[in-house]
């Protein structure tokens, strides 16, 4: 039974990993199915609200430079439109916590607004201050400045494509040039955050993990016990039938549940278990007369023996011989021989109680085990028994029975024998003595011992 618990407990720890382990893919899976949809709501969102910043501060720009007013301005109004607008819109979003950095360039490079204020007035020419600056905020992942013709220069990385996993923080560049004239007169930078688009991708990944975490949890639990249920109980349930069957319990089966492959299998082990019990059987049955046979009385005898010195209960055990059987298979024949043996087993049988054992010892020898009974007792049955079986057990012929008589032995425990080997042959001894007596009698295998003795 150790072995079964062993292999079944190890089955039950097998499921239970797989189990976790599907349902764990399963939740990284559907985590990060959901983890990416999140992202790129988040990602859309985040565009849409840039997209407007970028529709706004290109309405103002149409508004305050529109060119066909452009057109009639010089000198100093054309330079202080210019600086309304590019003090309206610094006003409007440089402020903007969205918005890392930000400048307005005229056409001769020269900063008319910037989100670093010591840069206002300075020529793009001078690219190391800008660069300086633009590498020193850390906000800033990726960004540039144009000079007056359009060129790149104090760019802080060539890195184009920022992995939104990587824990930097984002930036998406905006430039929005200003022509009117066929000349560029103002350049907008803008350099959108996208910490709060990263952030959010933190937290949805942090829940994405959880809710991994969560449904491997549940749903290992969940599977497991529908695997237990579907697997693992069936299995333990035929070998705790097979254990009871290996221990002697022939008649247990396992109780068919379903209809699908376990219950096809417990099927076949319940009928693998009735040819197991038919051979068991017949190897302990005696063809004749359907009585156990020696080697089934052998164990018998020995668990009633163990059960009578456990619980301090009495057991007597009565052995019988047909007298002068030899001549009934001499005169009448062997087949009459067997119909007197039938007989015998079915009249005494009929005497007996139910808790009564009964086998054939061997030839025309039976024995006969009475639990609970004492000496006194089985004797009265046995006598009992002798004085009716003329009347039921005979052999006729021409219409005349001619009666057939028993010679009785009587042993008990644990007077006669603490063990079956003694029991039997102290029942054997008291049956030879009440044959020497001149049979049909009852012997008690102490009045063997006293004779002995004497």
């Amino acid at each position: 039974m150790g072995f079964l618990r062993s292999s079944f407990g190890s089955l039950r720890i097998k499921l239970l990993m797989l189990s976790i382990g599907t349902s764990l893919i399963l939740g990284l899976v559907l985590g990060a199915t959901w983890l990416f949809f999140q992202i790129n709501v988040a990602q859309t969102e985040a565009g849409i609200r840039n997209n407007e910043t970028r529709r706004q501060i290109q309405s103002i720009l149409e508004d305050e430079l529109d060119e066909e007013h452009m057109k009639g301005l010089k000198g100093a109004k054309h330079e202080q439109t210019m600086q309304s607008a590019a003090e309206h819109i610094e006003r409007a979003f440089f402020h903007d916590k969205a918005i890392v950095y930000a400048e307005f360039t005229d056409s001769k490079g020269r900063v008319l607004a910037s989100k670093v204020p010591k840069l206002v007035g300075t020529l793009n020419s001078d690219s190391h201050e800008i660069e300086r600056v633009v590498r020193n905020n850390k906000a800033i992942v990726e960004t540039y400045a144009l000079d007056k013709r359009g060129d790149v220069f104090g760019k802080k990385t060539e890195v184009k494509t920022i992995n939104p996993f990587d824990g930097r923080q984002l930036v998406q560049e905006y430039t929005a040039p200003i022509a009117f004239d066929g000349k560029i007169h103002l350049v907008l930078h803008i350099y959108f955050s996208l910490d709060r688009l990263t952030a959010n991708i933190s937290r949805l990944m942090s829940l994405a993990t959880l809710i991994g975490f969560g449904i491997a949890l549940f749903g290992g639990m969940f599977s497991f016990f529908v695997l237990d249920r579907l697997i693992y109980r069936p299995i333990t349930r035929l070998g705790e039938v097979a254990e009871r069957i290996t221990s002697g319990d022939v008649n247990q089966r396992a109780q068919v549940v379903g209809d699908d492959e376990f219950s096809d299998l417990t099927r076949r082990f319940n009928s693998m278990a009735d040819s197991l019990t038919f051979a068991r059987f017949q190897a302990d049955t005696d063809s004749l007369t359907g009585l156990f046979n020696y080697r089934h009385l052998q164990n018998h005898l020995v668990a009633q023996i163990a059960l009578a010195g456990r619980y301090d209960r009495e057991l007597t055990v009565a052995m019988f011989d047909i007298d002068h059987f030899k001549n009934v298979n001499d005169l009448y024949g062997h087949q009459t021989g067997d119909a007197v043996l039938v007989m015998a087993v079915e009249y005494v049988e009929s005497q007996l109680r139910q808790v009564d054992y009964m086998a054939r010892y061997g030839g025309e020898e039976f024995v006969i085990i009475m639990p609970e009974t004492g000496a006194q007792a089985a004797i009265k049955v046995m006598e009992r028994i002798r004085t009716g079986f003329p009347q039921h057990v005979y052999v006729e012929r021409m219409g005349i029975k001619n009666p057939i008589f028993i010679s009785i032995g009587v042993a008990d425990y644990p007077h006669c024998g603490r063990d079956a080997t003694n029991l039997l042959a102290a029942s054997d001894l008291a049956m030879l003595l009440a044959k020497r007596r001149g049979r049909n009698q009852i012997s008690y295998s102490r009045t063997l011992d006293q004779q002995q003795s004497s």
